[in-house]
């Protein structure tokens, strides 16, 4: 069954249908808060609150085809509040906040080859963001201008450079378009 019907479904009151699209979800939604939080037990807390969030507020997704971008979302929403909350010193930079948030640490969690987690350690923070976003997330150009403020042209631009830099350290058939 596919993520829009599943929608909407669990807009209409069907949590068995609110399961199936969080269990397709799950995995990812785990490793991107822990990759935030870098704490298990912290990470499970900005899961749990992503998946209250979303139970209580499916009647504001527009798109049923979205889901995934939308959960998405609120998570890293949910974990910025989170280290905001922890600590009283957040950046308010985007280039720092990414460069904090996409550590090698963070990136290895992600389970990459060996040839992409050297070549990410030659990005920037903000192309390992982007590149992160489209290749782990499956997110579409618009859903990731959305969650990290952009227009979409600037992440198409960021993309492309992120890949041109990739391409002579990596061999083949590590990125598609």
């Amino acid at each position: 069954m596919d993520i829009a019907n599943l929608v909407t479904k669990a807009k209409k009151g069907n949590e068995e249908a609110f399961e199936q699209l969080i269990s397709s979800v799950r995995h990812k939604l785990y490793r991107t808060a822990y990759s935030y939080v870098k704490n298990e037990q912290d990470a499970l807390d900005i899961y749990q609150e992503t998946i209250y969030k979303a139970f209580t507020t499916l009647n504001t997704l527009k798109k049923p085809e979205a889901f995934q971008g939308w959960i998405t979302k609120i998570l890293i929403y949910k974990a910025i509040d989170f280290i905001r909350k922890e600590s009283k010193h957040f950046p308010t930079d985007k280039e720092e906040l990414f460069s904090q948030l996409m550590t090698e640490e963070n990136i290895d969690t992600i389970t990459y080859s060996l040839d992409l987690t050297e070549a990410f350690n030659h990005l920037s923070p903000t192309y390992k963001a982007i590149i992160l976003l489209r290749y782990y997330h499956d997110l579409s150009i618009k859903e990731i201008a959305d969650i990290m403020n952009y227009p979409e042209g600037t992440v198409k631009s960021h993309l492309n450079r992120a890949k041109k830099e990739l391409r002579p350290i990596l061999k083949e058939g590590y990125i598609y378009e």
